[in-house]
């Protein structure tokens, strides 16, 4: 449900959305090229969110990537931001703060 709300709030900005089912395919989506945004939870199947940026750094990609989690005890929010996330952003969100994330680091809407 929380995805489904996040895509509508995207879409309704203007913003195109690509979805991957686990971290491993958002590692890859990711490394593929073509995106002014990556959003990872932390809490993903078959690669934790965390240790996908760690992964992306590690290759070279300096696309802005931004956690949208529920995990929000202080450690899990220091490993996320060691690992290279941009951005750390827990759940509940309000759509206004999502917009303002993603207005301040993916390139405008056309």
């Amino acid at each position: 449900m929380n995805v489904q709300l996040f895509v509508d709030v995207l879409e309704s900005a203007g913003h195109g959305v690509t979805l991957a089912t686990d971290g491993e395919g958002g590692r890859d989506l990711a490394l593929a090229g073509g995106y002014d945004l990556v959003i990872f939870d932390i809490q993903l199947p078959r690669l934790r969110g965390d240790e996908a940026v760690k992964q992306l750094r590690a290759a070279g990609l300096r696309t802005p990537i931004v956690a949208l989690t529920s995990s929000a005890l202080t450690v899990e929010v220091d490993r996320g931001l060691a690992a290279g996330f941009d951005a750390y952003l827990t759940k509940p969100i309000a759509p206004s703060d999502l917009r303002e994330v993603v207005r301040r680091y993916a390139r405008p809407a056309a």
